[in-house]
């Protein structure tokens, strides 16, 4: 199968913090905000071949809903930053000759990641995106 040629990295934790307002106290309610955004961003793969989407998360791996692994696939940075795993991401998709869009609002990954050539789009404007049919 042909990966697409569009890859939104999305910048897990700042995304869904942007999208779902204060970060909950508990990782269990840290997780549910977490689960919902990946259930949207599933759900949203399910209509579409031009793109795939590659989160990536800071900490240890935990526990996700079922996706589909070939549109969407999320990545837990284990003990390394998640701003480096996204950047060397960038790099090697770019290489590939791939169009990436950086979703966050890290301002400093955004600019190191502009540098690398990738676009950037704000997390609440993705967020409308695939809130709306496509």
């Amino acid at each position: 199968m042909l990966r697409p040629s569009r890859t939104f990295l999305i910048d897990g934790s700042n995304a869904v913090y942007a999208v779902f307002g204060p970060w909950p106290e508990t990782l269990k309610e840290q997780n549910r905000c977490a689960w919902d955004f990946i259930s949207a961003l599933n759900e949203w793969t399910l209509g579409t071949s031009e793109f795939s989407i590659e989160l990536v998360f800071d900490g240890f791996y935990r526990a996700i809903p079922e996706v589909n692994r070939q549109k969407l696939r999320v990545i837990f940075s284990d003990e390394a930053k998640a701003d480096s795993i996204i950047l060397e991401r960038i790099r090697s998709l770019i290489y590939f000759k791939e169009k990436v869009t950086l979703v966050t609002r890290d301002q400093d990954l955004a600019q190191e990641a502009r540098r690398e050539n990738a676009k950037i789009l704000d997390p609440q404007k993705f967020w409308s995106m695939i809130s709306r049919p496509l």
